[in-house]
């Protein structure tokens, strides 16, 4: 072989050599090792803390040292830290939380407001709402003396849109009609969030209402001797509900849930997290699944309690206690690992590893008519400014 020919040769290698060290360099240290110089140079293995908030922009403490912003990353030798993220407006997040070798903890942290802004959805009032099984819908009525032509049943979707997009009104199903006042109805939804029996509080008449047609005099009629078989229909269409919700959780979840109501299995907005409620006594074993490298080290609780809320993680394989069966109204707050709930004429909020408890909204307002709005952003509740105003629904965003 020429002398060039051995030249160019040693180039290409040297060449190949400088790529394989780069990549295997770059590898090693995404993988979080760091170079210590500490005596003599040796290579620290660390994790990393994939520090993410909503909003962005917040401060990161590390056992109280302001380390940087979000979004970032930050490499520490593995053990346990303390780490808080805080910004202007906001409830601080704060969580310990170990860090391995080689393995990324993501905070993923949703801020909420520590001011709310508080905005009526309706102006004549709202009387009797109901919220349907999926969320979307919220009916209600209206007696206005101020405004007579506006009173009559009202349907209020809780997914139009953005609100800097759309602007969310009330849209009025029925006027009141002859010998029909909306105002002493009742109304529930059935399982499918398709129809609505509308229940007089002071005599023993009830309307199907479907949703789908207008609601008017062709359209109404008196249901109550079909009572028996329009429950019957709907507790069919709810065990429906039921089997298709668990038939993706492991046998021995499915075992503990029950199974009595819809509104006792409830996945979070991507159904990776359900929330459910024990119907009997029980042991989770600790791998259900293959607990991927990363998964949570908060403290769960394995042994199930009959009457009791836990949130189980399909990609996690944990769980965790949310709070017995007095929990009110508990629900997911949409598009976050955050559930919503009732306690001490307060809507609080807890992750759904039970970390993070706090106050979103505490005065006086309706704790049946509490309402997460589809995109997370905001909670409908029941409520009047002041001591025998007329009550309405207002909107409290929270993030």
């Amino acid at each position: 072989m020429s002398n060039p020919d051995k030249k160019s040769l040693s180039i290409i290698m040297l060449v190949l050599v400088l790529i394989i060290g780069a990549t295997y360099g770059i590898s090693f240290f995404a993988r979080g090792y760091q170079i210590s110089t500490k005596g003599k140079v040796s290579f620290l293995a660390t994790g990393i803390i994939s520090a993410t908030s909503k909003p962005k922009g917040a401060s990161v403490y590390i056992d109280e040292k302001l380390i940087t912003a979000t979004d970032d990353t930050i490499n520490l030798p593995p053990k346990e830290y303390t780490i808080k993220i805080v910004k202007d407006g906001y409830l601080p997040w704060q969580k310990t939380i170990q860090v391995k070798k080689e393995i990324v903890y993501q905070t993923d942290t949703q801020l909420f407001r520590s001011a709310p802004d508080l905005k009526p959805v309706t102006l004549t009032g709202a009387i009797n709402p109901s919220v349907s099984p999926n969320n979307s819908l919220v009916i209600f009525s209206v007696a206005s003396a101020s405004a007579v032509k506006d009173n009559g049943l009202y349907l209020l979707g809780l997914n139009d849109g953005p609100s800097f997009l759309i602007k969310n009104q009330p849209k009025q199903l029925s006027s009141n009609l002859p010998n029909i006042d909306w105002s002493k109805f009742t109304f529930t939804f059935s399982p499918n969030s398709k129809q609505v029996l509308a229940k007089n509080i002071t005599n023993n008449v009830n309307y199907l209402i479907n949703l789908d047609n207008s609601t008017d005099y062709k359209n109404l009629y008196d249901v109550t001797a079909k009572l028996s078989l329009i429950k019957e229909e709907w507790n069919a269409q709810e065990q429906q509900i039921i089997k298709a919700k668990i038939i993706s959780l492991p046998i021995e979840i499915q075992a503990l849930i029950s199974t009595n109501s819809a509104k006792n299995i409830v996945f979070n907005s991507d159904e990776t997290k359900v929330l459910y409620l024990a119907q009997i006594n029980g042991n989770l074993k600790k791998d259900l699944i293959s607990p991927p490298p990363a998964q949570s080290t908060q403290n769960q609780v394995r042994d199930i309690k009959k009457d009791n809320y836990y949130v189980y993680d399909l990609k996690d394989g944990t769980n965790f206690l949310i709070g017995s069966k007095d929990l009110y109204n508990l629900n997911w707050l949409a598009n976050s690992n955050n559930l919503v709930y009732v306690e001490d004429q307060k809507i609080q909020t807890v992750e759904y590893d039970n970390t993070n408890k706090q106050t979103l909204f505490a005065g006086n307002f309706n704790k049946d008519a509490v309402y997460p709005w589809l995109d997370g952003n905001k909670i409908i509740t029941l409520t009047a400014p002041y001591s025998n105003a007329q009550e309405n629904l207002y909107s409290i965003s929270v993030r």
